[in-house]
Parts: C-alpha cells; sequence; structure tokens
C-alpha cells in the first residue's frame, strides 16, 4: 500500500461521510493513485483494466497478453472515491450509481496517446469498472509484420492492390482483425489513394485516411454511413464490422462499383463467413463477383524466452492431436518477467482463404461450408488448428494452446 492510500484510508472508513475540507484533502491522492493505475497498465502493456470490489477489498486486475493478471488490492472504503475520479475522466454521472454507464477519455503516457473506453456495471459490493486502453499512435504493422508465412503475405499484398472486391477478416473479439486491417490500410495508402474508415471505436489514427467515428446516440450507424459514403468518392472503403443485413448488403453493393472493401466478421472459420453471409440475405451470385480472400485469425500466446522448458504432454493429448511419442513440446516454468504466467506477448495464427475459379464454383445458395473448406485446402489453404499445431512443434507456444485452437 502507498504513502497516498494510507492518508486516504486514515482519514476515511466504510460508512465514513467525508466533510468538504475532508474531500479537497482526499482528491489529490486519489487523483495520483487513478492515474498511477493507468499509467501502470500503458507501460506493462494490459488491454484492460479490471477494478472488481468485494465485500472487503477492491481487486484490481490487468488482461495482458490476454490473460487476467492480479495486480494488487486496495480497500473496499477507496472505492467510491476511486469510480468517482474515473468517471469524471470519462464525463459520466458521478452521482448515478444505480445503473451501467459507459464513457470514454483521453490519456497522454510518455508522450503517447491512449484512447480509454470505459464501462461501469452495478454490483452487490459497489460498482465495478472495466477499461480497455486503445494506443491510437501506435506504429501500425505491415502485412510483413503479421506473422503469416511469405508466400500467404504476398498474396493478401496482391489482394490490397486490387482496385475492387472484398477481404474479410474474421474471429471472436479480441484476435486481432482490427491490426491486420491496419496492415492492409498501410499497404493501400502507398497506392495514393482515397480511404475511408467507418469504426467503433477509431482505434488507431493514420494521417491521410479520413476516419468517420460510429455514433449510435445520434442514429450514426454502419449502414446509415455506408449508405452516404458512396458520394464522398472513396477508392477504398474499411467498416469496422458488418453486423446486420443491411450493412452487408451495402458493403456487398459497394465492392461490386469499383471499390476495394475491407471488413470483419464474427466467424469461427474461413468457410463460415460464407454461410454467414448467405444467412444475411447476401444473394449468392453477388458473393461469387465480390470476394477475393477471407482471413480467419486467432491471437495465441507465446512462451517465455526466459522460462523456456521441455514439457511432458499426455498421452492421451498426443493422442488426440496425433502426435508421435517422440515430439517434444514447450512451456514456460514462470518467471518475473512473464508475471509468473510462463508466456510473454502473442502472435496471430489464422488460416487465408482465396476464392480461386473452383472455389467460385461452389458459392452458390445452399453452399456446403465442409465442401468449401475442403476445396479451399486443396488450393493450398492450411487450416488455422494446422498453422497452430507448426507452432508449437516450432517451441513458440505450448500444444494445449494449438489444442484450445483445435477445440475453437
Amino acid at each position: 500500500m502507498g504513502k497516498d492510500d494510507e492518508i486516504i484510508e486514515a482519514r476515511s472508513g466504510p460508512g465514513h461521510v467525508p466533510t468538504p475540507e475532508e474531500e479537497r484533502y482526499l482528491l489529490r491522492p486519489i487523483v495520483r493513485l487513478v492515474s498511477h493505475i493507468l499509467t501502470m497498465a500503458v507501460r506493462r502493456g494490459a488491454s484492460d483494466v479490471h477494478i472488481r470490489p468485494g465485500e472487503a477489498d477492491v481487486d484490481l486486475v490487468f488482461r495482458i497478453d490476454g490473460v487476467l493478471v492480479p495486480i494488487r488490492t486496495f480497500s473496499q472504503s477507496l472505492l467510491t472515491m476511486v469510480v468517482g475520479r474515473i468517471k469524471i475522466l470519462a464525463g459520466m454521472d458521478i452521482t448515478e450509481r444505480r445503473l451501467p454507464q459507459d464513457g470514454q477519455a483521453r490519456i497522454g503516457v510518455n508522450g503517447r496517446m491512449v484512447d480509454l473506453r470505459i464501462s461501469t456495471i452495478p454490483t452487490i459490493h459497489g460498482e465495478s469498472v472495466v477499461i480497455r486502453l486503445l494506443n491510437t499512435s501506435v506504429a501500425m504493422k505491415s502485412i510483413a509484420d503479421l506473422g503469416m508465412s511469405p508466400q500467404d503475405a504476398a498474396r493478401l499484398a496482391d489482394a490490397c492492390e486490387r482496385n475492387q472486391g472484398m477481404i474479410l477478416v474474421t474471429g471472436p473479439t479480441g484476435s486481432g482483425k482490427s491490426t491486420t486491417l491496419y496492415a492492409a490500410l498501410n499497404t493501400i495508402l502507398q497506392r495514393n489513394v482515397n480511404i475511408i474508415t467507418v469504426e467503433n471505436p477509431v482505434e488507431y489514427h493514420i494521417p491521410g485516411v479520413e476516419q468517420v467515428p460510429i455514433n449510435a446516440e445520434v442514429g450514426l450507424t454502419f449502414s446509415r454511413v455506408l449508405r452516404n459514403i458512396l458520394r464522398h468518392d472513396p477508392d477504398v472503403i474499411m467498416v469496422g464490422e458488418i453486423r446486420d443485413h443491411e450493412t452487408a448488403k451495402i458493403a456487398v453493393e459497394s465492392a461490386l462499383t469499383g471499390h476495394l472493401m475491407l471488413s470483419t466478421l464474427h466467424t469461427n472459420s474461413a468457410a463460415a463467413t460464407i454461410a454467414r453471409l448467405l444467412e444475411m440475405d447476401v444473394e449468392a451470385y453477388l458473393i461469387r463477383a465480390t470476394l477475393l480472400c477471407i482471413l480467419s485469425q486467432r491471437l495465441v500466446r507465446l512462451i517465455c524466452n526466459e522460462c523456456r522448458a521441455p514439457e511432458p504432454v499426455d498421452p492421451s493429448l498426443r493422442a488426440q492431436m496425433g502426435l508421435g511419442p517422440g515430439e517434444v513440446f514447450y512451456a514456460g516454468k514462470g518467471y518475473p518477467a512473464c508475471n509468473g504466467t510462463g508466456t510473454r506477448g502473442r502472435r496471430m495464427t489464422y488460416e487465408l482463404l482465396f476464392v480461386t475459379p473452383a472455389l467460385r464454383q461452389l458459392l452458390v445458395e445452399e453452399a456446403d461450408t465442409d465442401a468449401i473448406a475442403a476445396r479451399a485446402e486443396a488450393d493450398g489453404m492450411v487450416p488455422l488448428p494446422q498453422h497452430a499445431l507448426s507452432l508449437a512443434r516450432q517451441g513458440l507456444i505450448t500444444l494445449y494452446e494449438a489444442f484450445r485452437m483445435r477445440a475453437d
């Protein structure tokens, strides 16, 4: 517990209502405490900050490399003031504690601007807070930096050179889809074309690109922007997410009329993406005419280099994965550098489906997902579970991590 915390707890306790003089005295330490939490989260590379109230204490937890890492606890008596300070930063109603609230803010850490997306919900022990951190000034990756094979990186870069068509990136929330889209935009920027993005939220600020943030409260939705965007003379359009029939229809029609369209969908595999578009009532002939490729991806946790060691593998897991008894796999033992988790950093595992002439013939109204997947594999697609297993064989990820991709 820091000195500021001790000062605060000495002057406050459960049920204590601070006087105006005490509130002014308490304000500075609380401001510093919240500032310290956010600065520490940015420096440690956290994607989310969780403030979880319990009966006697409040847990501070960071999500680092997709894993929740306990950081510290502090007294319940501080919760109201800490949440109040966060609400002030986000422009939220500090007097409303009975309903969930959402807000946003921006802070500077070491010369970098970081956007905060803040959510509060009431629990039986007080308000719980989750803060998503988005580094808006981070340098964008190139396609070559995504972790794809040289052949797949070259094919994806070639698709980004097209004047029209649709490139889709799929996967669950937190699978790195936005990073991939921005890498594609980084390649397209070199062509000196007019690029417009529609995002919720705008995660990275890109010079030379017109970025439109969604604002549902005033009716500025993906479909609403897309209906008007063609009048703005775009060459390339990036839509943060296709989530309904209207957005899907406009996106596909835009790709059909001389625009390169990039977007994301929440599907489990590249082949299942086509079925998802058909479920959204997008005609099969439009998909055949516009779809260039689908990249389905996940993020896997890398083994910490400081504590990497051979890992004993359960024979039943070897049998399920179809592995020989002599293959050696690795895991991290846990080390201060990796917060004792045995993993440090993440990278992409993926499958990349290109719409070849042979596959295009399968895109009919009742397209069979298994047949599409089989055709894509025959055309050179490496299924995501196989790619993850290859990373485990290289000693980059654990075998269990590869198995988790197979289970997905």
